[in-house]
């Protein structure tokens, strides 16, 4: 079961553009999102309740959206206003509308009951136009259940062993020899912890400290801050928040968006603040990428193992384990007390 009560990312911002109609799925479920002319988005079933042909193969018609196998029109409520050749319009079901809105650079799609789709639960981050950062953007598919993506973000004790030859050796490692500090925050759970007398980077050896902080968020939304201070700072914040002005600062916004029960979406964005020089990003993008096709790898290996593996058979935990089974436990429990929508509602 999804969680349905929920946010989720189906398209980069600048994926919509006016009049056209995206096709994606979220939750095993068609959608189709596009722009009227003035801009105003729009997320629709990609469904015509017609003959279940496709509306992202459409077009964009005024406020309304055309199937462009039979000819139907749609308005922004799913309601049927035109048949051509002649029909009762009440004859055809309405199609599902979602709420749809727009932040960070990213597309969210409420997947539950329209009636409690509330803004205020979509998580902030820092987009791909916010002036005061450089950011690339990208998207990888994995052949896994979005959950095994959420545990990967959720333990990143693993960027010593997966990617010891790209984020890894870019960070200096450490990540598995360092306790986070974890913390409960509202729909999901705080990641922070201090790296201490570390190289600022492979080709400079200055030692400094570094707070590397994230904010994981229902249903796998991963936003993180990643500072670098001289030498000390840790010891004298008593390995708390810093507040003072860092010497580096690196973010990274990334949403895990379930396809079905074993596909799923991964939107990432990378960047720092726009102290540092541009050019540097295409470098640090480039090492980005590579670790995320190892995460896809050894993942999408780990799903296959998971299908073969008896549902009896007992798992083992260790420390690093804290987090991700926190958020876990989290997401059974706003599943627990979610409403399941129903196309009878429609």
């Amino acid at each position: 079961m999804f969680l349905e009560d929920c946010w989720y990312v189906g398209a980069w911002s600048h994926e919509v553009k006016n009049e056209k109609i995206v096709g994606v799925k979220i939750l095993n479920q068609p959608v189709a999102l596009y722009r009227l002319a003035d801009g105003t988005l729009r997320a629709i079933a990609d469904r015509c309740p017609h003959r279940f042909a496709p509306l992202s193969m459409g077009c964009v018609e005024g406020q309304s959206i055309r199937c462009m196998y039979h000819g139907l029109k749609f308005d922004s409520q799913g309601n049927c206003q035109e048949i051509p050749g002649g029909g009762p319009l009440h004859a055809i079901k309405p199609a599902r509308v979602y709420p749809v809105t727009e932040q960070d650079g990213w597309i969210w799609v409420w997947m539950g009951l329209p009636e409690l789709a509330d803004k205020a639960l979509v998580p902030s981050a820092f987009g791909l136009d916010n002036p005061a950062f450089y950011m690339r953007s990208a998207q990888l598919d994995y052949a896994a259940n979005y959950m095994l993506i959420n545990d990967n973000l959720c333990d990143l004790s693993h960027v010593d062993f997966v990617h010891a030859k790209t984020l890894g050796w870019a960070t200096g490692g450490g990540w598995s020899t360092t306790n986070p500090d974890i913390s409960k925050i509202d729909r999901g759970i705080r990641i922070q912890r201090w790296f201490v007398s570390q190289p600022t980077s492979p080709t400079n050896p200055t030692p400094v400290d570094t707070w590397n902080a994230y904010d994981f968020l229902a249903p796998g939304v991963f936003v993180m801050e990643s500072k670098s201070y001289k030498q000390g700072t840790a010891a004298a914040c008593d390995f708390k928040e810093p507040t003072g002005e860092p010497q580096t600062y690196r973010v990274e916004q990334q949403a895990v968006t379930p396809i079905s029960e074993n596909e799923t979406r991964y939107f990432y964005a990378t960047g720092f603040d726009s102290r540092m020089p541009e050019k540097l990003l295409e470098g640090i993008f480039k090492i980005v990428m590579d670790a995320f096709a190892e995460d896809k790898t050894i993942i999408e290996a780990q799903q296959k193992i998971i299908e073969s593996t008896p549902d009896d058979m007992d798992r083992s935990f260790i420390p690093h384990d804290r987090a991700l089974t926190r958020f876990r436990r989290m997401m059974e429990h706003l599943k627990s007390k979610q409403q399941r929508y129903s196309s009878d509602d429609s």
